[in-house]
């Protein structure tokens, strides 16, 4: 992303959202982007997803710029956004329908490794009024990955999650980037799930939203939070954030 700056209409007078933000992140890295509620960081992934145009500056993905949305972007929402007359099979098994390969057996396949990957066989004909949160949100990633995405943009995907269940799918997430070897691009409020997961954590001012620090994490993986370095690392971030 170079230069991007983005603003929209409140009451017919412009408000500023992003103020001039350069971002990269390289392939198969999973980059955190962290900040003040109302900053912009939403509106930095819906860019990314080429779901919006910003007023200024480029959106690039492998050297092509971002027009449009394309399958080769998964995006997961903080709500799970699932179709309800859909079955958990069928809503993983969106993106291909949808595409017009729902009967390439190479795509059946793979919406069957997808429901054994998040560990939802036995509820692979459940409604989505018979999940729980978890099991939802573990479609939706589902449904996102299916189509072999390069890149996947997670808009807060665990904000709604009690602490177990969030705690659980974070560990999920950190296992399908290892083993799907996808780009990741998170947008999240807690600061200590960006130093779990990522290898960099970009800090966001408040509104219009600039880079403050885009920080390394330096940690091996499995990461715990009783490692001293994460506790260095999460105060010097608190200490952007205030």
């Amino acid at each position: 992303m170079l230069d991007i700056s983005q603003a929209f209409l409140n009451h017919g007078e412009p408000l500023p959202v992003l103020d001039h933000v350069n971002l990269s992140a390289g392939p198969g890295s999973f980059v955190s982007l962290v900040g003040p509620s109302g900053s912009g960081k939403s509106t930095l992934l819906r860019l990314a997803a080429g779901l919006d145009r910003p007023l200024t500056g480029r959106v690039y993905v492998d050297g092509r710029r971002v027009r449009r949305p394309d399958p080769s972007r998964g995006l997961v929402f903080q709500d799970p956004t699932l179709l309800p007359w859909l079955t958990v099979g069928q809503n993983i098994g969106l993106g291909p329908q949808v595409q017009g390969r729902a009967d390439d057996p190479e795509q059946r396949r793979r919406v069957d490794e997808m429901i054994d990957l998040v560990g939802l066989q036995e509820f692979r004909d459940a409604l989505p009024s018979e999940l729980s949160g978890g099991m939802a949100q573990r479609t939706s990633l589902a449904r996102a990955l299916v189509t072999r995405p390069e890149i996947l943009l997670l808009d807060e995907p665990l904000g709604k999650l009690d602490a177990l269940t969030r705690s659980s799918l974070q560990t999920e997430i950190a296992r399908l980037w290892e083993h799907q070897g996808f780009t990741a691009l998170m947008v999240t409020h807690d600061v200590e799930e960006a130093l779990l997961l990522s290898d960099r954590v970009v800090v966001f001012s408040p509104r219009p939203a600039r880079v403050l620090e885009d920080v390394a994490v330096d940690l091996p993986r499995p990461r715990t939070q009783d490692d001293p370095r994460f506790r260095e690392l999460r105060r010097h971030i608190l200490e952007l954030l205030a």
